[in-house]
């Protein structure tokens, strides 16, 4: 596999950022100071970045940056949620590169990652110069009832939505439900509301993992940001990338796995049928699922991001 010929990547440094409101954004750096500046963005919402999420990436040709972004991770306060929006998201990415003094720079992430790339490089289109993103989360209303209503994803794991939620339950019951659970006086509760909640997409996203029954504080802040961000309709999330991805001009690629049951192919194809952006390509993923833990998805989100930097030199060069 490409990733096992990747040297380690050299660390640089890590920070805890002040941000405003209270938020510190934990940003570490990796690979070579010198190469492409590369932001990595994580999903979730609230899942953190990770040190094996390196691997994607040849140390020699990037500037690895892994961001935690508002409340996940390392970044603190955990779990934090007052000021935990769609508009902080965005404005943080653009704070972080006007204080590392970047000009330009690529984007790679996936799921809530892909997406909020996406929206960013509408927004601020002469900063990104290309980006590799998968398994883009559409946050429409119907993506938000595939992953959480029995009429969606529950069809394809019947038995796993019924210990996730009861049948009978409809949506805002069904987030109001697990937010008094979040917020149970009794530790033990609220370790097992979020258990179950983090359990459900694990099944989606095909990682087998059986969660311990107390959770890390992390496990803990990305249930409560998920939730925060569900609750909330994703913060017009949805009605943004409608507006702004025409917008982009960066060398954008989407790699979609045909597998993916947390963000089906076809709300991904409909979505971009209908916002027509020709610099945007995407590639089905034969048999690609959700996470990086599908190994070809992983092996060719590689590939690409390696490709990506070739595409850059070749630009250089004419």
């Amino acid at each position: 596999m490409l990733t096992d010929v990747y040297q380690v990547a050299p660390f640089i440094r890590r920070d805890w950022l002040m941000m405003g409101s209270g938020q510190q954004l934990h940003l570490a750096q990796y690979g070579n100071p010198q190469g492409i500046p590369l932001l990595y963005l994580h999903g979730g919402p609230g899942a953190g970045a990770s040190v094996s999420e390196l691997s994607l990436f040849n140390p020699e040709h990037y500037w690895i940056l892994l961001l935690d972004q508002r409340g996940a991770g390392q970044s603190l306060p955990s779990g934090e949620l007052e000021h935990n929006h769609l508009n902080g998201l965005i404005c943080d990415i653009e704070a972080i590169r006007i204080r590392l003094g970047i000009e330009r720079w690529c984007l790679a992430g996936g799921s809530f990652g892909a997406t909020l790339a996406l929206i960013y490089s509408g927004l601020f289109p002469n900063r990104v110069i290309a980006q590799v993103l998968w398994a883009l989360f559409i946050p429409s209303k119907e993506g938000i009832e595939w992953l959480y209503t029995p009429s969606g994803a529950a069809q394809l794991y019947p038995q796993a939505h019924r210990e996730f939620a009861a049948p009978s339950i409809g949506l805002a019951d069904l987030f109001t439900h697990y937010q008094l659970g979040f917020n149970a006086q009794d530790e033990a509760t609220r370790h097992e509301f979020a258990r179950r909640w983090i359990q459900w997409e694990l099944t989606l996203a095909g990682v087998p993992i059986a969660l311990p029954r107390r959770l890390s504080a992390q496990q803990l802040a990305l249930a409560q940001i998920e939730l925060h961000y569900a609750q909330n309709g994703y913060f017009n999330m949805f009605s943004v990338l409608q507006r702004v991805t025409s917008q982009v001009t960066a060398r954008t690629l989407l790699l979609q796995g045909t597998q993916d049951a947390v963000c089906p192919a076809r709300l991904l194809a409909t979505f971009l049928t209908k916002v027509g952006n020709h610099r945007i390509e995407i590639h089905s993923i034969v048999d690609g699922g959700h996470s990086l833990n599908s190994e070809i998805l992983s092996l060719a989100v590689t590939l690409e991001i390696q490709a990506m930097w070739a595409w850059i030199k070749r630009q250089e060069l004419t």
